[in-house]
């Protein structure tokens, strides 16, 4: 299987998103021939990104970590709205020693864009000095959208279902009885499917 279609293979398309980041990371090392592949999501509250899917630093998932907005490297990449390369890792350009701690040497982010707005980013690293190519970073970016898109989809996902919960809670859970009147209630959304005025 050539490298675009192992990423964007259709046999994916199952997955719940979970599953996918897991899958799509476990194939973006062997592609790229890295050491370790991060998925990092937007939190647009506290405008951090949080560590959500990891392959070979799994604790960073583990241990929650957030990084703020334009710091560090992953915030550096939200940032900028662009690829990142970092030959050599230094406390100058990391923000947490984590990477330092597992030796990690080279880097290459890129962010997770939906219609040009961030929601999270998506890196690479290795333990030996390397030279990442244009190849390597739109190979990246390739997976990277796709993960956008996953993410998406399953926050849209959430968001029509928590939409449901409470269009029916707005209905009564008991009608009165009027002698003479059948009643019934129903809710019926404005939109097909969707949230807005009823």
């Amino acid at each position: 299987m050539r490298p675009i279609e192992s990423v964007t293979d259709a046999a994916l398309a199952h997955l719940d998103v979970e599953d996918l980041l897991g899958e799509l990371l476990d194939r973006v090392r062997e592609l790229l021939e890295v050491d370790t592949a991060s998925v990092l999501l937007l939190d647009s509250s506290s405008q951090q990104l949080v560590a959500t899917a990891a392959r070979g630093i799994e604790a960073v998932v583990r241990q929650g970590i957030r990084i703020p907005m334009g710091k560090g490297f992953a915030g550096r990449v939200a940032a900028e709205k662009g690829p990142v390369i970092i030959a050599r890792v230094d406390h100058t350009n990391v923000l947490y020693p984590f990477f330092r701690e597992y030796g990690i040497c080279s880097l290459l982010g890129v962010p997770l864009l939906i219609n040009g707005t961030v929601i999270g980013v998506l890196h690479v690293g290795t333990l030996a000095p390397r030279r990442f190519s244009d190849d390597d970073v739109t190979l990246l970016q390739i997976v990277a959208d796709r993960i956008a898109l996953a993410t998406q989809s399953r926050r849209a996902e959430m968001e029509r279902a928590a939409a449901a919960v409470l269009q029916r809670s707005l209905l009564p859970a008991r009608l009165p009885v009027v002698p003479g009147l059948e009643l019934a209630a129903r809710y019926v959304p404005a939109e097909n499917g969707g949230v807005s005025g009823d």
